[in-house]
């Protein structure tokens, strides 16, 4: 892993070639020029997801995209909801696009962030300029313009790593001093505990300030940044009630600072928060979090809650950024740790709470988590404010895993659809066609370009695959796990096919985290989440609407020998497998047919009920 690791750092603008390479779209993500030698482009389900959002950003009608309604929250007008938080949507539009080029977006950026710069004030802040920032008089709106203004230098840094534009540099050196400026007074402890219970104005708009403050050092090479950064590390408080986004992204910029400290106490507080979390009850049946932590256990005693109440509701809700935030920090965890456990989080979150999140739009936003699952909101959700653009910031991070390459040969990681350049080797990945056996999902991967190839290449056999095997150009060829990879190695041609088929273990899990094998079932009905493989199985009330009839006391049979069968192909985004059963309603007879499907399949219906909780019993076929 520490040879990926170089590379990824190495080639991490080299990526930006990706585009998207379906004939039909009209969406290209690239850079215009050459392309680099090593590449990940989005292909069919990923692509068309890629472009969902990229459309939405760039030619969305309401709210749209206009210049003058990015730049609100630095231009302070025209009114747009969250102005105060100046720079947050700027920043977060500008280097979404900066890193995940699309249509025309390149020359649109160009223009806008001309126009950005000029809002900047005389001490380098973006915003309202009277605030003044000293220890008694910090307050949530300073938070609010503390966060905007870290997001903003997050965006400009990544605008000036793809531009190299040195009056990027300089806006970006000027913000940076205004954020170091307001460090002491920030760091107070009497201004930490005003701040509690304050959600998405709260303290952690002072700690996110790790990772534009990591970005500005890789820009300019001053590590002083580094030792600024490092100081806000003990000032990041536990859970308790407050913004997952902001939580999370504080996490992830000591990562970031962990990547260029080496400090092994850095990447310790970072995993010590991550194991907590996931044995909390923040960390949902998803695979990743709820917007706003404590939700779930609050209770006599805790602090108050009305400013999150008067914020998300009463239920607790997840937020497309959180589950942004929880995948890229469960990469950033696996790439510089090489602890499979991290990626295996990464994909759930993917398959599961980050796919589930993108609406049909291209929109990320909320659902309400209540009951089997989430319920229809009082609004349609959508955060075109933030977690539109941070979703699509997130499509690099996982185009970057797909496929790594280093001195030990080229790892294919995630399983998703691309078409992976590397430096002697190409490889186009897809879904299988091959025709395969109840509960069995596959993946093929053709070598698109090989020159004098001899490089071996890794497979990673998930723990969620009962078996897995190999086919060469359609023969067998025996599969060899070390180190949580099946590799093989030979003299790659062009036009060589490598299938994998994958057993997918089918597990229920238990309210108290522990599972429970579907032919351990009896007569006795079991509440429980259905896992098929990485999919997390749901029933929605869109395509099986008297499932949800009253009473809503369903048992689901689970019979000795479950048959599958694969995703429809004609625009459905399915990313798995769909599982027929059978199920007894509570308040009418007889036995009937319900559809299992993966979560991420009910993305593309609004105002749906979706159950991912349900009971099981031994019976059907």
């Amino acid at each position: 892993m520490k040879n990926d690791r170089q590379l990824y750092r190495l080639n991490r603008r080299t990526f930006v070639g990706s585009a998207l390479m379906a004939g039909a779209l009209t969406t290209q993500v690239g850079t215009a020029g050459p392309s680099p030698a090593r590449s990940c482009r989005p292909a069919g389900l990923l692509a068309r997801r890629v472009k969902l959002t990229a459309d939405r950003l760039l030619s969305g009608q309401i709210p749209e995209f206009s210049t003058e309604f990015v730049l609100a929250d630095v231009a302070l007008a025209p009114d747009r909801r969250f102005n105060e938080y100046s720079g947050d949507l700027s920043g977060r539009y500008v280097g979404a696009l900066a890193l995940m080029p699309a249509s025309d977006s390149p020359a649109r950026l160009r223009s806008l962030v001309s126009q950005l710069i000029s809002y900047q004030r005389s001490d380098g802040r973006f915003g309202q300029e009277d605030l003044v920032f000293k220890a008694d008089e910090i307050g949530p709106r300073h938070m609010a313009l503390l966060w905007g203004n870290g997001r903003l230098l997050v965006g400009l840094l990544e605008y000036y790593e793809q531009s190299r534009d040195p009056k990027i540099l300089e806006v970006a050196r000027r913000l940076g001093q205004f954020l170091l400026g307001v460090r002491r007074e920030c760091s107070d402890p009497a201004v930490l505990k005003k701040l509690e219970g304050q959600g998405a104005s709260g303290y952690i708009c002072f700690t996110q300030l790790i990772e534009p403050l990591v970005l500005l050092k890789r820009a300019t090479g001053d590590a002083s940044l580094l030792e600024a950064a490092t100081s806000i590390v003990p000032l990041l408080q536990p859970r308790g009630i407050q913004h997952a986004h902001g939580y999370l992204s504080t996490l992830r910029g000591i990562m970031m600072l962990h990547d260029e400290t080496r400090d092994p106490k850095q990447l310790a507080f970072v995993e010590d928060a991550y194991t907590a979390l996931l044995k909390s009850p923040d960390y949902t049946e998803f695979g990743s979090v709820l917007e706003y932590f404590g939700l779930r256990s609050a209770g006599h005693g805790t602090p108050d809650l009305s400013t999150i109440v008067e914020n998300s509701g009463k239920d607790p809700r997840d937020e497309g950024c959180g589950h942004a935030d929880f995948l890229r920090l469960s990469l950033q965890l696996w790439r510089q740790t090489g602890k499979l456990e991290y990626l295996e989080r990464a994909e759930r979150c993917l398959w599961n709470g980050f796919f589930f999140n993108q609406f049909p739009t291209g929109d990320f936003g909320h659902h309400v988590c209540a009951g089997s699952g989430v319920k229809p909101n009082d609004n349609v959700a959508r955060a075109w404010w933030c977690c539109t653009m941070h979703g699509y910031r997130t499509f690099p991070d996982i185009l970057d895993a797909v496929v790594t390459e280093s001195e030990e040969g080229i790892r294919i990681n995630l399983f998703e659809e691309v078409d992976w350049s590397g430096d002697n080797v190409g490889l186009n990945l897809r879904r299988s066609s091959r025709e395969v056996k109840p509960l069995e999902w596959g993946l093929t991967v053709e070598v698109s370009r090989a020159a004098n190839a001899s490089r071996p290449i890794g497979v990673r056999v998930p723990n969620w695959a009962e078996r897995a095997q190999l086919f060469l150009n359609g023969q067998p060829v025996p599969v060899e796990v070390k180190a949580g990879y099946a590799k093989l190695q030979r003299k790659w041609a062009a036009g060589d096919r490598l299938e994998v088929v994958f057993g997918c273990r089918m597990t229920l899990q238990r309210g108290d985290g522990t599972t429970l094998a579907p032919v351990k079932l009896s007569g006795s009905p079991v509440r429980a989440l259905l896992m098929l493989g990485p999919w997390l199985m749901s029933v929605d009330s869109v395509r099986d609407p008297f499932f949800f009839g009253e009473p809503q006391d369903n048992t689901i049979l689970v019979g000795g020998s479950p048959r599958t069968s694969a995703p429809i192909d004609s625009g459905d985004p399915s990313v798995g497998l769909l599982l027929p059963l059978s199920y007894v309603h509570g308040g009418f007879p007889g036995t009937h047919r319900v559809v299992l499907r993966p979560v991420a399949d009910a993305s593309r219906h609004d105002a749906a009920i979706v159950a991912v909780w349900s009971k099981f019993k031994r019976g059907g076929s």
